[in-house]
Order: structure tokens, then C-alpha cells, then sequence
């Protein structure tokens, strides 16, 4: 019975998060027609993508989610953010802290229907897996966003872990913080593994908690080798995760 109520319920969802893409694929089109020419950010655009995000996540009421230190995240100053990544949902999830930023996201993702569109629109940066010179094109971009005082927020596992433990590292973050002498902030997250569990189309319940980390300062940044930093930073999320799991 259990079982039966949440694939209806995830039926339902589904269709109302294609009827609200649908609906709010114009509101998207016309901020980005008043705003691209002079916010150079493309902040505008960004708040509206956070609100689809809270818009999804409200359809399915049994996704409960909780977030603190948005405040350490700066509104007018660069940083680049890394997260760890655990499922298809972490970027509706992290949307939530509803601060400007570019995303990394994998080609694929740009040839999806309105998901697509939010990235472009959004200027988000593509990252193609099976490119030698995706890495060397990804810093590139990620340093002209940050010159227009842009953050950027980047996964440093490359592809979601299936286990909850953290993957191995790239270094691409550490480089581009180094490279942009740019402060770190590292972001922590558990739950949204729960949201599809087994990878299914059915929606399971979840309870997604975020947590913002202190942030590493730039001199720290300049002073640290890449691989000292990446070693830093995950020291410190691994030690985030810990302590959020414990809750």
C-alpha cells in the first residue's frame, strides 16, 4: 500500500513539475530579454532559477529540507564553492541558498528540455567528460565569470558518489581558486541520496540537511600547493558530513 501511494504521488509530481516548466518557461525568457544587457552577473536570472528550484521541491512534500550558514556566502565578492554529490537532486537542493553563482554541469545536461534553457540562460559552465580540453575550457570560462564577480560552484568528485562516502578528488576547484586567488567555501549536504532511491523514477522520502562551511581565505588559498589545498578542503567536509550525519 505504502509503495502504491508513493509511485501516485510521484505520477502527480511529475506532471506538475513539467506543467510548472511549462508555465514559468516565459517568465524565465522575459528577465533574461530586460536584464542580459546590463547584469553582467546575470543575477536576475539566477533568482528566478532559485525559485523553479523551490517550486520543485514544494510539489513533493515529503522532501523536508534544511539549511544553515547561507550567510557566509558573500552577495558582491567571488568565491569558488564546492560541494560534495550525491544525487540528481543536489542542484535543486543547493539552490535553496539562493545566492548568485555559476554552475558546472555536464554537457548532457544542457541538452535537456527548460533544464537546458536555465543553465544557458544562467550562463552556467558546460563540462564534457570525454574532452581532454574540457578542463583547460572549464578554468577558462570559470576566471571570465569570476573577472565579472561571479562565484562558482563547482562538484569536486566530477560524478555523484553511489556509496555516501566522498570520491576522490579533481583538482580542477583547487587550480581555479589558486589560479583566480579566490576564496574557498566549502558546502556539505546529506539526505538528497533518498530523494530517488535505487536511481528510480519514484520519489522517496528524504530529509535533505545542508551546511554551509567557514570559509578558506584567499591567502590561505595563494599560500597552499593544489594538492595541499584539496586535502585542506576535504579534511573539512569530510568533517562536516560527520557531524551532519550524527543529527
Amino acid at each position: 500500500m505504502k509503495v502504491l501511494l508513493f509511485k501516485s504521488y510521484s505520477v502527480i509530481a511529475w506532471i506538475g513539475m513539467i506543467l510548472c516548466s511549462i508555465i514559468i518557461t516565459p517568465f524565465f525568457l522575459l528577465v533574461w530579454l530586460f536584464t542580459f544587457w546590463w547584469d553582467r552577473r546575470r543575477v536576475a536570472i539566477h533568482l528566478i532559477s532559485t525559485f523553479w528550484a523551490w517550486l520543485f521541491q514544494a510539489i513533493v512534500p515529503y522532501w523536508k529540507l534544511e539549511l544553515e550558514g547561507r550567510e557566509k556566502i558573500p552577495l558582491n565578492r567571488s568565491v569558488v564553492l564546492v560541494s560534495n554529490h550525491r544525487s540528481q537532486v543536489d542542484i535543486l537542493a543547493i539552490a535553496k541558498i539562493r545566492r548568485p553563482f555559476k554552475w558546472t554541469s555536464k554537457t548532457e545536461n544542457f541538452k535537456m528540455p527548460f533544464v537546458g534553457m536555465v543553465l544557458r540562460l544562467t550562463r552556467s559552465i558546460p563540462v564534457d567528460r570525454n574532452s581532454l580540453r574540457s578542463g583547460s575550457k572549464l578554468i577558462s570560462r570559470a576566471q571570465a565569470e569570476i573577472a565579472r564577480g561571479s562565484s562558482i560552484l563547482l562538484f569536486p568528485e566530477g560524478t555523484r558518489s553511489r556509496t555516501g562516502e566522498m570520491r576522490i578528488f579533481k583538482e580542477g576547484a583547487f587550480f581555479l581558486a589558486k589560479r583566480s586567488e579566490c576564496p574557498i567555501i566549502p558546502i556539505v549536504h546529506t539526505g538528497s541520496e533518498n530523494t530517488f532511491p535505487g536511481n528510480s523514477w519514484i520519489m522517496g522520502r528524504a530529509h535533505i540537511r545542508i551546511r554551509v562551511l567557514d570559509e578558506i581565505p584567499a591567502d590561505t588559498v595563494s599560500k597552499l600547493d593544489v594538492k595541499s589545498l584539496m586535502s585542506l578542503t576535504r579534511e573539512k567536509m569530510e568533517a562536516g558530513l560527520a557531524s551532519l550525519e550524527q543529527l
